[in-house]
């Protein structure tokens, strides 16, 4: 499992990536001054090596550079320079600080600590404890660290949900009946994938991308706006750190549009992966399981946080069950409980049909993991051949449960077997969104009746940006 999603990944000439490859830099050729000019060519053995043979028939095997965070978040390709001071910004390092100017009295920062669902199944797997357990020791262990707040991020998962079902149901009840086909709907949850969009594709492909937030940066909105008025503190004294499952979520969170410069407030300050959560765990010698546990937080006032729960259908948060199911039942008056996914090509492309009883298809739903996919579709509605409705996309193969920055796999067990075990916890866990009930209580408190304060926190835009010479414009 790659740290980076594919989208900031190079790999063999037939696709920008794979899952098992690292990024790496070309090989460096150190031109030395010689009696007389000589020729040499360079190979590509099958492995991938590269081989260097000169005018003598004489081989040399040439190193391979591993590209590191630095060098990638160096090079224009995939993240601007503005970018990369943002990101190095969301590290350990930059926690220990944050903590440290606390324990000193030299800063008073309300630290809130979020939880995605996917780094608590990693650590979960990687401790040995049931997802529930391994969150309540994760939430003593951040308190003991400097944290205030420890708070699951389930609430705004399903928040993003019901917008993403409101925002397509508004939109498929726009089509005109017996009109073209206008194309599928496209989530944008995936940083990975709204990057590549924003930066290979531009403003051809933005109308078709959802509008809606994602889990991290509604979290964001709730943590920074929501919860201020809940305490009556100033949103600028909170320090808020997510916990995701990959780096591409830095990204997302650098975003200017996730930034109010009137207030200098940045809707997610810091965001650290399951790998950087183990670091801090061993950095302090820490045994997780024997610590106690601790009832996370949780932000309606007067309730108790639930235990860990996850959403029906796939390990990224379900979008495509959830939506292809409510407008089944809104639109067409049809009852699906368990929905049925033909894989198509691979595993990471799958679909799946509501038909009415002549056999004729109303709505064509799929799910679009790892880069490949992602190529393929996007090359499918370039040619207005793509007829579905909607489609949940994550740059991951597998998708976020196996996001770049989860843990390794350990001793005998290999990637695959890990995913296996991580999709098994999480489909075995209590799946249900919050009730419609709560979620309206949360948004009559928070935005009234005010739907232009509604959709300011709930939703976004992206944005063209400029192409330049890069890697992802690269013909092989």
């Amino acid at each position: 499992m790659s740290k980076f999603s594919g989208v900031l990944q190079l790999t063999d000439l037939d696709d920008y990536i794979t899952p098992s490859q690292e990024c790496i830099k070309p090989v460096k050729i150190d031109k030395k001054p010689t009696a007389k000019k000589g020729t040499a060519k360079i190979q590509i053995e099958d492995d991938g090596s590269y081989i260097e043979e000169n005018e003598k028939g004489e081989k040399k095997q040439l190193e391979k550079a591993s590209i590191t965070l630095a060098d990638c978040l160096a090079c224009s390709g995939c993240i601007t320079s503005a970018e990369s001071i943002l990101i190095e910004q969301q590290s350990n390092a930059q926690l220990y600080k944050i903590f440290k100017e606390k324990s000193d009295g030299t800063a008073k920062p309300f630290i809130v600590f979020s939880l995605a669902i996917q780094p608590i199944i990693s650590l979960s797997a990687e401790y040995n404890l049931q997802p529930t357990i391994l969150a309540r020791k994760l939430t003593t262990f951040l308190k003991d660290l400097g944290a205030d707040m420890v708070l699951d991020m389930k609430l705004a998962e399903d928040l993003s949900i019901a917008e993403q079902q409101n925002e397509f149901l508004e939109r498929f009840r726009e089509r005109k009946e017996g009109g073209k086909h206008p194309g599928p709907i496209l989530t944008s949850a995936c940083p990975g994938w709204i990057c590549y969009a924003e930066k290979t594709h531009g403003n051809w492909i933005l109308p078709y991308i959802s509008k809606v937030k994602s889990p991290q940066q509604i979290m964001g909105s709730l943590v920074k706006y929501y919860l201020p008025e809940a305490l009556n503190i100033d949103p600028a004294s909170i320090y808020h750190v997510t916990v995701m499952p990959c780096f591409d979520k830095k990204l997302e969170a650098s975003r200017e549009d996730f930034y109010t410069e009137i207030t200098n407030v940045r809707d997610v300050d810091c965001v650290v992966t399951s790998l950087e959560i183990q670091d801090l765990i061993n950095d302090r010698s820490m045994d997780l399981a024997s610590l106690q546990d601790s009832d996370l937080d949780f932000l309606i006032q007067g309730e108790k946080a639930p235990d860990i729960e996850t959403n029906t259908g796939s390990g990224s948060g379900g979008y495509s069950d959830h939506v292809f199911r409510r407008t089944a039942t809104e639109i067409f008056q049809e009852s699906v409980e368990d929905i049925k996914y033909t894989t198509l090509k691979n595993q990471d492309f799958k679909e799946v049909l509501l038909t009415k009883p002549d056999g004729s298809v109303v709505l064509k739903f799929a799910i679009a993991n790892g880069f490949r996919n992602i190529q393929n579709l996007v090359q499918k509605m370039k040619r207005k051949r793509c007829d579905y409705d909607f489609v949940e996309i994550m740059a991951c193969p597998n998708g976020c449960l196996n996001g770049g920055a989860q843990l390794r796999p350990k001793g005998e067990y290999t990637s695959k077997e890990l995913i296996a075990v991580l999709e098994e916890t999480y489909a075995g866990l209590n799946n249900k969104c919050h009730s419609m009930k709560l979620l309206d209580q949360l948004t009559i408190s928070w935005f009234g009746g005010n739907l232009e304060k509604r959709r300011h926190f709930l939703y976004t835009e992206y944005h063209e940006v400029e192409k330049m010479t890069n890697a992802l414009a690269i013909k092989w």
